[in-house]
C-alpha cells in the first residue's frame, strides 16, 4: 500500500508517469473504492472509508496478540480465511491426550 501511495504521490508531483495502473486507483481512491492491488489482502466489499478503519483494527488484533500473547476470545472476522484458523483449533484440541479425533468433533 505504501508502495503504491508513493507512486501515486510522485506521479500527481510529475515525478513519476502515472501508469494506466496508478490512473486506476487514483479514480478508485477518489470515488471512495479500495484499490484492485489493496483488496488483496483480504476480501471485503466495503467503501474505502471503512475498510481502513477495519483495516487498522485487525492490524491492532494481531499485533495485540504478537505483544501480549493469545488472547481469551478471538475476533473471527479478523481473519482472512477464518475456516483454517477454526480447522487449527480443532486440531490442536484434537491432539491432546484423551480427546476425540478430530472426525468426531
Amino acid at each position: 500500500m505504501m508502495k503504491s501511495i508513493n507512486d501515486l504521490e510522485q506521479g500527481i508531483n510529475g515525478f513519476k508517469v502515472i501508469t494506466d495502473v496508478l490512473e486506476k486507483m487514483m479514480k478508485d481512491l477518489s470515488d471512495n473504492k479500495v484499490p484492485l492491488s489493496w483488496g488483496e489482502s483480504y476480501f471485503s466489499l466495503k467503501p474505502l472509508g471503512s475498510w481502513i478503519t477495519d483495516l487498522v483494527a485487525r492490524y491492532k488484533f494481531f499485533n495485540d496478540w504478537y505483544s501480549t500473547g493469545q488472547p481469551s476470545v478471538f475476533w473471527i472476522s479478523a481473519f482472512t480465511y477464518p475456516t483454517g484458523f477454526t480447522t487449527s483449533l480443532l486440531q490442536k484440541f484434537s491432539r491432546k491426550p484423551n480427546n476425540p479425533a478430530i472426525d468426531c468433533l
